[in-house]
Protein backbone atom coordinates (compact mmCIF):
# COMPACT_ATOMS: atom_id res chain seq x y z
CA UNK A 1 0.00 0.00 0.00
CA UNK A 2 1.25 3.20 -0.79
CA UNK A 3 0.74 6.90 0.97
CA UNK A 4 0.48 9.88 -0.75
CA UNK A 5 3.60 12.56 -0.24
CA UNK A 6 2.73 15.10 1.43
CA UNK A 7 3.12 16.99 -2.11
CA UNK A 8 0.35 15.55 -3.68
CA UNK A 9 -1.58 16.07 -0.06
CA UNK A 10 -0.83 19.80 -0.12
CA UNK A 11 -1.91 20.14 -3.93
CA UNK A 12 -5.49 17.98 -3.13
CA UNK A 13 -6.38 20.15 -0.56
CA UNK A 14 -5.20 23.81 -2.17
CA UNK A 15 -7.86 22.47 -5.32
CA UNK A 16 -10.46 21.69 -2.73
CA UNK A 17 -9.99 25.19 -1.01
CA UNK A 18 -9.96 27.09 -4.66
CA UNK A 19 -12.85 24.61 -5.67
CA UNK A 20 -14.98 25.57 -2.83
CA UNK A 21 -14.25 29.32 -2.75
CA UNK A 22 -15.00 29.39 -6.23
CA UNK A 23 -18.02 27.76 -5.70
CA UNK A 24 -18.93 30.71 -3.09
CA UNK A 25 -17.74 33.35 -5.69
CA UNK A 26 -19.96 31.64 -8.01
CA UNK A 27 -23.19 31.87 -5.04
CA UNK A 28 -22.68 35.02 -4.28
CA UNK A 29 -22.37 36.71 -7.85
CA UNK A 30 -25.70 34.85 -8.89
CA UNK A 31 -27.26 35.64 -5.12
CA UNK A 32 -30.80 35.94 -6.65
CA UNK A 33 -33.11 38.99 -6.43
CA UNK A 34 -35.48 36.62 -4.09
CA UNK A 35 -32.53 37.47 -1.32
CA UNK A 36 -33.78 41.42 -1.51
CA UNK A 37 -37.31 40.27 -1.11
CA UNK A 38 -36.39 38.32 2.15
CA UNK A 39 -34.80 41.07 4.25
CA UNK A 40 -36.92 43.62 2.78
CA UNK A 41 -39.92 42.08 4.61
CA UNK A 42 -37.70 41.20 7.49
CA UNK A 43 -37.14 44.95 8.15
CA UNK A 44 -40.82 46.02 7.24
CA UNK A 45 -42.33 43.52 9.30
CA UNK A 46 -44.30 42.52 6.23
CA UNK A 47 -45.66 45.66 5.33
CA UNK A 48 -42.94 45.88 1.90
CA UNK A 49 -42.61 42.93 -0.10
CA UNK A 50 -40.84 42.84 -3.77
CA UNK A 51 -43.13 40.42 -5.64
CA UNK A 52 -41.76 39.04 -9.27
CA UNK A 53 -38.21 39.56 -8.69
CA UNK A 54 -35.78 39.33 -11.42
CA UNK A 55 -31.66 39.12 -11.65
CA UNK A 56 -29.43 39.34 -9.14
CA UNK A 57 -28.79 40.60 -5.46
CA UNK A 58 -26.52 42.88 -7.48
CA UNK A 59 -28.93 44.26 -10.69
CA UNK A 60 -32.17 43.00 -9.98
CA UNK A 61 -35.69 44.52 -10.18
CA UNK A 62 -39.05 43.45 -8.80
CA UNK A 63 -42.50 45.00 -8.40
CA UNK A 64 -42.46 47.04 -5.03
CA UNK A 65 -45.99 45.76 -3.11
CA UNK A 66 -47.35 47.62 0.24
CA UNK A 67 -49.31 45.10 2.54
CA UNK A 68 -50.90 44.83 5.70
CA UNK A 69 -48.40 42.32 7.24
CA UNK A 70 -50.61 39.02 7.57
CA UNK A 71 -49.99 37.38 4.04
CA UNK A 72 -53.34 35.18 5.03
CA UNK A 73 -55.35 38.44 4.72
CA UNK A 74 -55.01 40.06 1.37
CA UNK A 75 -52.62 40.66 -1.35
CA UNK A 76 -51.64 44.00 -1.07
CA UNK A 77 -51.17 47.36 -3.44
CA UNK A 78 -48.37 46.90 -6.01
CA UNK A 79 -46.72 49.78 -8.31
CA UNK A 80 -47.41 49.04 -12.08
CA UNK A 81 -44.23 49.43 -13.21
CA UNK A 82 -41.11 47.37 -11.29
CA UNK A 83 -38.65 49.00 -9.17
CA UNK A 84 -34.68 48.50 -10.28
CA UNK A 85 -31.70 48.53 -8.02
CA UNK A 86 -27.41 48.27 -8.28
CA UNK A 87 -25.58 47.03 -5.28
CA UNK A 88 -22.16 48.37 -5.99
CA UNK A 89 -19.73 45.08 -5.09
CA UNK A 90 -16.55 47.14 -4.82
CA UNK A 91 -17.22 49.40 -1.94
CA UNK A 92 -18.03 46.36 0.09
CA UNK A 93 -14.46 45.38 0.53
CA UNK A 94 -14.31 48.81 2.29
CA UNK A 95 -17.24 48.10 4.74
CA UNK A 96 -19.62 50.24 2.54
CA UNK A 97 -22.83 49.09 0.88
CA UNK A 98 -23.55 51.30 -1.84
CA UNK A 99 -27.28 50.60 -3.07
CA UNK A 100 -29.39 52.66 -5.73
CA UNK A 101 -32.86 52.47 -6.88
CA UNK A 102 -35.30 53.32 -10.01
CA UNK A 103 -38.10 53.72 -10.59
CA UNK A 104 -40.05 55.52 -13.66
CA UNK A 105 -42.44 57.02 -12.13
CA UNK A 106 -42.30 56.61 -8.38
CA UNK A 107 -39.16 58.21 -8.05
CA UNK A 108 -37.70 61.83 -9.71
CA UNK A 109 -34.06 60.79 -9.67
CA UNK A 110 -31.88 57.64 -9.08
CA UNK A 111 -32.04 57.31 -4.79
CA UNK A 112 -28.61 56.02 -3.67
CA UNK A 113 -28.65 54.86 -0.14
CA UNK A 114 -25.50 54.06 2.04
CA UNK A 115 -24.19 51.58 4.34
CA UNK A 116 -21.63 51.64 6.64
CA UNK A 117 -19.91 49.36 9.38
CA UNK A 118 -21.01 50.46 12.87
CA UNK A 119 -24.79 50.59 11.83
CA UNK A 120 -24.78 54.12 10.05
CA UNK A 121 -27.24 54.57 7.38
CA UNK A 122 -27.52 57.07 5.21
CA UNK A 123 -30.59 58.21 2.75
CA UNK A 124 -29.73 60.52 -0.47
CA UNK A 125 -32.15 63.29 -1.39
CA UNK A 126 -35.19 62.09 -3.63
CA UNK A 127 -38.37 62.97 -4.17
CA UNK A 128 -40.78 59.35 -3.79
CA UNK A 129 -44.52 59.98 -5.67
CA UNK A 130 -47.50 57.06 -5.14
CA UNK A 131 -50.64 56.64 -5.98
CA UNK A 132 -52.60 57.17 -2.03
CA UNK A 133 -54.35 54.18 -3.31
CA UNK A 134 -51.60 51.98 -2.31
CA UNK A 135 -51.82 52.46 1.44
CA UNK A 136 -54.73 50.63 1.24
CA UNK A 137 -52.56 47.21 0.99
CA UNK A 138 -51.23 48.39 4.29
CA UNK A 139 -54.85 47.27 6.04
CA UNK A 140 -56.54 48.99 9.16
CA UNK A 141 -57.16 51.87 8.85
CA UNK A 142 -56.24 52.91 4.84
CA UNK A 143 -58.04 50.11 2.96
CA UNK A 144 -61.34 51.33 5.28
CA UNK A 145 -60.31 54.90 3.97
CA UNK A 146 -59.51 53.82 0.88
CA UNK A 147 -57.66 56.95 -0.04
CA UNK A 148 -57.12 58.74 -3.58
CA UNK A 149 -55.06 60.71 -4.68
CA UNK A 150 -50.72 61.29 -5.10
CA UNK A 151 -49.01 61.48 -2.18
CA UNK A 152 -45.20 62.80 -2.24
CA UNK A 153 -42.31 62.32 -0.16
CA UNK A 154 -39.60 64.47 -0.45
CA UNK A 155 -35.99 64.95 1.44
CA UNK A 156 -32.48 66.56 1.21
CA UNK A 157 -31.12 63.30 3.04
CA UNK A 158 -31.41 61.24 6.77
CA UNK A 159 -29.23 59.96 8.25
CA UNK A 160 -29.62 56.79 10.90
CA UNK A 161 -26.87 55.94 13.50
CA UNK A 162 -27.13 54.93 17.18
CA UNK A 163 -30.81 54.88 17.46
CA UNK A 164 -30.75 58.94 16.05
CA UNK A 165 -31.53 60.01 12.66
CA UNK A 166 -31.48 63.52 11.29
CA UNK A 167 -32.62 64.68 8.27
CA UNK A 168 -36.42 66.42 7.69
CA UNK A 169 -39.43 64.98 5.74
CA UNK A 170 -41.82 66.66 4.04
CA UNK A 171 -45.47 64.76 2.44
CA UNK A 172 -48.04 65.56 0.47
CA UNK A 173 -51.43 64.56 -0.34
CA UNK A 174 -52.62 65.96 -3.58
CA UNK A 175 -56.38 65.62 -4.60
CA UNK A 176 -56.96 63.51 -1.78
CA UNK A 177 -59.98 61.34 -1.69
CA UNK A 178 -61.20 58.74 0.51
CA UNK A 179 -64.67 55.98 -0.63
CA UNK A 180 -65.94 57.15 2.60
CA UNK A 181 -67.54 60.52 1.38
CA UNK A 182 -68.67 61.15 -2.12
CA UNK A 183 -66.68 64.68 -2.19
CA UNK A 184 -63.80 64.88 -4.24
CA UNK A 185 -61.09 65.80 -3.61
CA UNK A 186 -60.97 66.94 -0.07
CA UNK A 187 -58.38 68.63 -0.08
CA UNK A 188 -54.55 69.16 -0.34
CA UNK A 189 -52.55 68.43 2.50
CA UNK A 190 -48.84 68.89 4.13
CA UNK A 191 -47.29 67.17 6.51
CA UNK A 192 -43.53 68.21 7.82
CA UNK A 193 -40.87 66.60 10.00
CA UNK A 194 -38.01 68.63 11.92
CA UNK A 195 -34.68 67.33 11.28
CA UNK A 196 -33.83 65.38 14.82
CA UNK A 197 -34.91 62.09 16.26
CA UNK A 198 -36.06 61.53 18.54
CA UNK A 199 -37.97 64.67 20.02
CA UNK A 200 -38.69 65.00 16.31
CA UNK A 201 -41.78 67.45 15.48
CA UNK A 202 -44.42 67.11 13.27
CA UNK A 203 -47.10 69.28 11.74
CA UNK A 204 -50.06 68.92 9.23
CA UNK A 205 -51.93 71.85 7.31
CA UNK A 206 -54.14 71.96 5.07
CA UNK A 207 -53.28 73.68 1.61
CA UNK A 208 -56.65 73.41 -0.17
CA UNK A 209 -59.80 71.95 -0.10
CA UNK A 210 -63.65 71.52 1.73
CA UNK A 211 -61.92 69.18 4.44
CA UNK A 212 -59.67 71.19 7.15
CA UNK A 213 -56.79 68.90 8.62
CA UNK A 214 -54.71 70.43 11.33
CA UNK A 215 -52.07 69.15 14.17
CA UNK A 216 -48.55 68.94 15.09
CA UNK A 217 -47.32 66.96 17.47
CA UNK A 218 -43.52 64.68 18.31
CA UNK A 219 -42.20 61.44 17.53
CA UNK A 220 -40.26 60.21 20.76
CA UNK A 221 -37.98 57.11 21.64
CA UNK A 222 -38.96 53.46 19.92
CA UNK A 223 -41.26 55.67 17.20
CA UNK A 224 -43.93 56.80 19.72
CA UNK A 225 -46.09 59.45 18.36
CA UNK A 226 -47.84 61.65 20.30
CA UNK A 227 -50.30 64.06 17.95
CA UNK A 228 -53.30 66.09 18.12
CA UNK A 229 -55.53 68.10 15.92
CA UNK A 230 -59.05 69.03 14.76
CA UNK A 231 -60.74 67.44 11.29
CA UNK A 232 -63.51 69.98 9.88
CA UNK A 233 -65.25 71.33 6.82
CA UNK A 234 -63.97 75.10 6.11
CA UNK A 235 -66.06 77.53 6.71
CA UNK A 236 -66.29 78.81 3.30
CA UNK A 237 -67.74 74.79 2.39
CA UNK A 238 -71.54 75.09 0.75
CA UNK A 239 -73.87 73.19 3.59
CA UNK A 240 -74.02 70.15 0.56
CA UNK A 241 -70.71 70.05 1.00
CA UNK A 242 -70.83 69.64 4.77
CA UNK A 243 -73.34 67.33 5.22
CA UNK A 244 -71.01 64.78 3.14
CA UNK A 245 -68.23 65.16 4.97
CA UNK A 246 -70.11 64.59 7.90
CA UNK A 247 -69.42 60.80 8.26
CA UNK A 248 -65.85 60.98 7.37
CA UNK A 249 -65.15 63.41 10.34
CA UNK A 250 -67.00 61.36 12.38
CA UNK A 251 -64.35 58.47 11.97
CA UNK A 252 -61.54 60.34 12.09
CA UNK A 253 -61.56 61.15 15.88
CA UNK A 254 -63.56 62.21 18.51
CA UNK A 255 -66.50 64.55 17.90
CA UNK A 256 -66.43 68.58 19.25
CA UNK A 257 -69.28 70.02 18.08
CA UNK A 258 -69.20 69.82 13.70
CA UNK A 259 -65.39 68.82 14.20
CA UNK A 260 -63.06 66.12 15.34
CA UNK A 261 -60.56 65.67 17.83
CA UNK A 262 -57.58 64.18 16.17
CA UNK A 263 -55.11 62.24 18.65
CA UNK A 264 -52.77 59.78 18.51
CA UNK A 265 -50.53 58.30 21.30
CA UNK A 266 -50.56 59.41 24.95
Amino acid sequence: MSLASPKSSRLVIAVAIGGTLAALLTIVALAPAQWADDEVRRISDGHIRLAETAGTIWNGSATLVFASGQPDRDAGASLPEPLSWRLDPLPLLFGTAELTLRHPSALAAPWHVSAYLGGRLRLGAATLRLPAAMLAGLGAPWNTVRPGGIISLRTDGIEFARGQCRGSVTAEWEDASSALTPVAPIGHYLLQTSDRYPGMQVRLQTVAGPLELEGSGTIGAGGRLQFEGIARAQATADPATKTQLTGLISLLGRRDGDAAILRFGS
